[in-house]
């Protein structure tokens, strides 16, 4: 894209200033040539893009013959400039970063299949190779979601697409927004997006919920990163599609880990007239889901 632009208005002006040719001058077009890729030259500093050639043109360059078209084609290349190194990049990245929305109704929590809506939202992205990042979803007892968002990330070359979703509760609507980013420390680390939703759906969410009692809200949520898991008395490991309590004797251990809590109401605030302005609370009910473990040698 910026390629061509670049091309159509080196042709452009070349054609508008042979045509204004007031003095003869040998090698004239080349040297028209010359004075538009000077003024369209760039010199790239912290991935900051300077005008440098139009800069050296004020300063060091004073034609004898044919001065004002020689001027205007030296302008002509630092619009070229503009465009190429600042406009078209902010364009097609802000054109990039735009919101994806994607209409969709959520249904229970307990009913839902955790695949299907990464699909969905996979479609959208036109990307096969996806990591996840940071997911949660927060429920109430009956199965409503309150909240519902995670972040995926994509390889790009040498730089890294970062989506990050979000369920739109009152428009009943995913929303993407895309950035890029230079570098992703842990990404090799992060877990695969189609197989962590593989194995959320393996979860009776329902069963494990009504385990934990009566609250005013869970939350089941993951970091998608593979760490060293050393937690007691809480641990569950799934695998080949099932669910057994982990014995502490075989801590730690390497994996991936789901983990999910309810959230305990501790107290809360009020105005003059006893309405609640403030609630605080605090998780409780925890245990963790480890898959893909690795179990050290004893």
């Amino acid at each position: 894209m910026a390629s061509i632009v670049y091309t159509v208005i080196l042709i452009v002006s070349f054609l508008f200033l042979v045509w204004k040719n007031d003095d003869k001058e040998s090698y004239f077009p080349l040297k028209i040539i010359g004075y538009f890729i000077l003024g369209s030259f760039a010199f790239n500093f912290n991935q900051i893009s300077l005008p440098l050639g139009f800069i050296v043109y004020l300063i060091f360059f004073r034609p004898k013959f044919n001065v004002q078209v020689k001027r205007i084609a030296a302008v002509f290349g630092f619009l070229a400039f503009i465009f190429v190194q600042w406009a078209i990049p902010y364009a097609m990245d802000d054109w990039e970063s735009r919101p994806i929305f994607i209409e969709h109704e959520l249904g229970s929590i307990y009913t839902m299949d955790f695949q299907e809506e990464y699909e969905l939202v996979k479609q959208e992205l036109k990307n096969n190779s996806l990591r996840l990042d940071d997911f949660e979803v927060d429920y109430t007892e009956d199965g409503r979601i309150t909240d519902l968002n995670w972040q995926l990330l994509g390889q790009n070359g040498n730089s890294y697409n970062l989506y990050q979703i979000r369920y739109d509760i009152d428009k009943n609507r995913y929303q993407v927004m895309n950035s890029q980013l230079e570098t992703w420390l842990q990404y090799n680390r992060l877990i695969d997006a189609e197989h962590f939703f593989e194995i959320l759906n393996v979860l009776d969410i329902k069963e494990i919920t009504h385990a934990k009692g009566d609250f005013s809200s869970y939350v089941i949520q993951s970091t998608g990163e593979r760490i060293n898991y050393a937690v007691e008395n809480r641990t569950y490991v799934v695998s080949n599609g099932e669910t057994q309590l982990l014995d502490d004797e075989q801590l730690p251990v390497e994996g991936y880990y789901i983990s999910t809590f309810a959230m305990k109401k501790t107290g809360e605030e009020k105005d003059d007239q006893e309405n609640i302005t403030q609630e605080s609370f605090e998780g409780t009910e925890l245990s963790d889901y480890l898959f893909d473990a690795s179990f050290g040698e004893k």
